[in-house]
């Protein structure tokens, strides 16, 4: 186990876990936001295709039932509702989509709480590690500079890893919540230009 970690273990090992947690979360999203995952190329283009005659309309179904994707699903819930009010199926799709709304954003929460504990926690290890330097000073006195060097480098490597984890989250969050968004944008699309579909036949 390196000195540096050792020294300052009460902070360090909270670290470590918030970096092999932030990093769990950031290759799981990196998966579950693929965009072939939730936009199906076919079914998108199908349901934008012009004009869109009844058969149209007919192969967007049978495309939705055997895609696995968001759209898929929203598409899904838009047929099953088609006899109701285009209010009732626009607010049974907006219950969908809030449902696969939260399971995009799983873990971002967790991302950014670690993007926030990372510094002060690493700001907290250099605060324990100044003040066991200090009362060593006060204790045996200056002694070699080197040691007293070789003390504050050791209590200061604590906010540097905090800040190698939270730097890290945070840019992983910021670009997840930006995709998340463009993703809706243009499942929002695809789903609206459906509903106008059906309902203007």
């Amino acid at each position: 186990m390196p000195e540096w970690f050792a020294q300052n273990w009460i902070v360090m090992t909270p670290l470590a876990v918030c970096s092999v947690a932030g990093l769990a979360i950031i290759l799981d999203r990196v998966w579950a936001l693929r965009r072939k995952g939730i936009i199906s190329a076919a079914l998108a283009e199908a349901i934008e295709q012009q004009p869109m005659s009844h058969e149209q309309l007919e192969k967007v179904r049978q495309l939705s039932q055997r895609d696995k994707t968001v759209l898929g699903q929203l598409v899904q819930v838009s047929f099953a509702h088609a006899s109701l009010h285009k209010s009732e199926n626009v607010e049974a799709m907006q219950s969908a989509a809030r449902q696969i709304l939260g399971k995009l954003e799983r873990g971002l929460t967790t991302l950014a709480l670690i993007a926030e504990l990372g510094p002060l926690l690493g700001l907290l290890g250099t605060v324990i590690g100044m003040v066991h330097l200090f009362n060593d000073v006060a204790a045996k006195g200056l002694g070699e500079p080197a040691q007293i060097s070789r003390g504050i480098y050791m209590a200061l490597t604590a906010t540097m890893v905090g800040l190698g984890i939270a730097i890290p989250a945070l840019s992983a969050y910021m670009f997840f919540r930006r995709r998340i968004e463009l993703l809706v944008l243009e499942l929002e699309r695809h789903t609206n230009e459906l509903l106008t579909r059906l309902y203007h036949r």
